[in-house]
């Protein structure tokens, strides 16, 4: 999903922390030999439905496990929590929980701990940032609203069981689930969710041994009492930077064992530095370059297929991400299940004449130029899409320029509003791993990211067939259709997935990042 920085102040811990000091008992104390140090940038919240980047992600899901999660490395569906989530129509979910699950103060995690918690996030005066993702339970909009404070689409049948009816039928609900927002909250989270904040009480592997110092540190704890798979390590020190390259200096000198995203600008050095203490793996973001479809400029299909064909994205990657990204073959990247191999074909891949050739039959654009905006807070943005303009303006013979936007926030803006009439740079990160969760977000006409203006209305109806698919080879072949359809109004130029490079020093082991581009936390081992 889009990263809008957003969080709950850090005030008012004094009424959480006598609770949760109690709380943690049950989890042994992380001496240094049994821990390790993780680099992560500032959380913007530790509510797993308020954050709004991956650092935050990478905290909740140490803390809070719930129904279901995804295997590392396939990213299937596995389940945790849940015993079955079943539907014989994809629209009425019976939900049946494992028993002995307890959250780290030693409540139980039943039904009611799933559906006031998911309650909770899509309340208009919770102001979770996350809380659109509830939006298909039948009665979030009232709840949204404020008309009432319970969704009717969630019944408790009794500490083990409890239903959820959808307002659509959705056949990949399911993997929704594993988002952390569906993660159930303990009572005391409702006294004052702004204290809890600070120290939040979990069902996961970890558990907060102190409050959360901003800006520096956020401690956790091994949860002996973890009904799943017990983490490895007794604790993990989470140190927080404000730079990447500070980290990475840590790690070098010795005073970090596990960056879990190495800079791109030392993804050489690091390679040789670190030898096999350097990782690589896929993740499941991406970028984008994207038009305003109703511009005069970008009105034509056949034009922003001869700007895809014009781009040479094995150049861009191999010179100037250092081979940390990989050429898009599809707006659905390969770690997805069920994704689509080489769905875009030719139109993804470099060729000047064929380029050049579609512009000219399509009519070319008006003034023979345009512009591309990008966010320069990233400053990996200003060199790859200068590059990019250089690549188009000589394929397809315009001037094309470019044009910075302070933050990203900034961009964001004025696309919400409608305001940005040239090209523009963008991305998106999956929230779960379907082939609808990078079509429908970003390309439906009532989707709050659809920021290109695009319009289809078969595209919109093969994803709805997916989505009341009953079976996964029929959703699946449902959104390859609509892939399809979308590659050839091209409303944006599928760029390239993004990997992520990590680096880890000799105190540790078995360091894996998954596509979520999470650390797995519990899986690594302190020697």
């Amino acid at each position: 999903m889009f990263l809008r920085a957003r969080g709950l102040a850090a005030v008012g811990i004094v009424s959480v922390l006598s609770l949760s000091i109690a709380s943690c008992g049950s989890a042994p104390a992380a001496g240094k030999e049994g821990s390790f140090s993780a680099a992560i940038l500032e959380p913007s919240s530790l509510l797993p439905a308020n954050y709004s980047e991956v650092y935050g992600s990478q905290v909740v899901s140490a803390l809070f496990t719930p129904l279901v999660t995804f295997d590392v490395k396939t990213n299937q569906i596995r389940l945790d929590v849940a015993q079955s989530i079943e539907s014989d129509d994809s629209k009425h979910w019976k939900v049946t929980l494992k028993p002995g699950w307890k959250f780290h103060n030693g409540e139980a995690v039943t039904s009611r701990s799933f559906v006031d918690a998911w309650n909770f996030a899509a309340a208009k005066k919770s102001a979770q940032l996350n809380a659109y993702v509830f939006g298909d339970i039948e009665g979030y909009a009232d709840v949204r609203s404020g008309k009432t404070d319970k969704m009717t689409g969630l019944n408790v049948i009794d500490d083990l069981n409890f239903e959820i009816k959808l307002s659509r039928a959705w056949s990949q609900f399911k993997q929704l689930l594993g988002y952390p927002a569906f993660s159930p909250l303990p009572s005391v989270a409702y006294a004052d969710p702004r204290a809890f904040e600070q120290r939040p009480i979990g069902n996961g592997p970890f558990a907060m041994a102190d409050a959360w110092q901003h800006d520096q540190l956020i401690t956790l704890r091994r949860n002996d009492s973890y009904a799943g798979v017990k983490a490895k390590a007794m604790g993990v020190n989470f140190k927080i930077y404000q730079s990447f390259d500070t980290a990475y200096n840590d790690l070098l000198a010795g005073n970090l064992d596990v960056l879990p995203a190495v800079p791109t600008a030392r993804i050489t050095e690091a390679k040789g530095q670190l030898g096999d203490r350097f990782g690589e793996s896929p993740s499941g973001r991406m970028e984008y370059l994207g038009f305003p479809v109703k511009s005069e400029k970008f009105k034509s299909a056949g034009v922003r297929k001869a700007v895809s064909m014009a781009i040479d994205r094995d150049a861009i990657t191999k010179a100037i991400f250092r081979g940390t990204r990989t050429p898009a073959t599809g707006f659905v990247p390969p770690v997805v299940p069920g994704a689509a191999q080489d769905a875009c074909g030719t139109l993804c891949r470099h060729d000047a004449a064929a380029a050049k050739a579609a512009f000219d039959e399509a009519g070319g654009v008006p003034g023979g130029s345009f512009t591309i905006g990008y966010n320069s807070d990233a400053p990996e943005n200003k060199e790859w899409v200068e590059a990019a303009a250089r690549q188009i303006s000589k394929s397809l013979g315009l001037n094309v320029q470019t044009k910075a936007y302070p933050k990203l926030a900034v961009l964001l803006g004025d696309l919400g509003s409608g305001k940005v009439d040239t090209a523009f740079r963008t991305a998106w990160t999956f929230y779960f791993p379907s082939p609808e969760n990078y079509l429908k977000p970003l390309f439906t006409q009532d989707a709050g990211e659809n920021f290109s203006g695009y319009a289809n209305d078969e595209f919109e109806k093969l994803l709805r067939d997916g989505a009341a698919a009953h079976d996964t080879e029929t959703a699946t072949a449902k959104y390859a259709e609509a892939e399809k359809a979308l590659l050839q109004d091209m409303p944006y130029v599928p760029l390239w997935y993004q990997g992520t490079m990590s680096g880890h020093s000799k105190r540790v082991g078995d360091v894996s990042v998954d596509a979520f581009r999470r650390l797995r936390i519990e899986s690594v081992v302190v020697k």
